[in-house]
């Protein structure tokens, strides 16, 4: 089962575009606190674009849950974008359908990126 978290605003995941270039590439930090009631199950972190190739996804994260409690999950990916992009999302996919969630907060930086602190962050659920 897969759900949607978070819409990336543009104004991240565009910053450091080159102005004319039809096929770019990126790479950004992604970083997630979710707690977790329910059960045993996997979990990934994905990052998912639509662009004029298609719908694309890279995996962030995966951890293996062992009932309640919270993880941490994180990582570097890198995008590669082609033509106009129609949105950048944050899902997560779970193995166990019934297993409860909750995103308490989200992040989403452009590697090497001078944003603030509050600029990268995407949702504080």
């Amino acid at each position: 089962m897969e759900k949607l978290v978070a819409t990336v605003p543009e104004r991240i995941w565009s910053e450091g575009r080159p102005p004319s270039a039809e096929t770019w590439e990126a790479e950004f930090n992604v970083a997630s606190w979710v707690r977790i009631r329910g059960g045993n199950s996997e979990m990934q972190l994905l990052v998912c674009h639509s662009d004029a190739s298609g719908e694309q996804r890279a995996l962030v994260d995966r951890v293996l849950l062992d009932g309640d409690g919270s993880a941490l999950m994180s990582g570097m990916v890198r995008l590669r974008f082609q033509g106009d992009v129609k949105e950048v999302e944050i899902r997560l996919r779970v193995s166990e359908p019934g297993l409860e969630y909750k995103v308490d907060e989200l992040f989403f930086q452009r590697r090497g990126s001078v944003l603030a602190g509050q600029e990268k962050l995407i949702s504080n659920f």
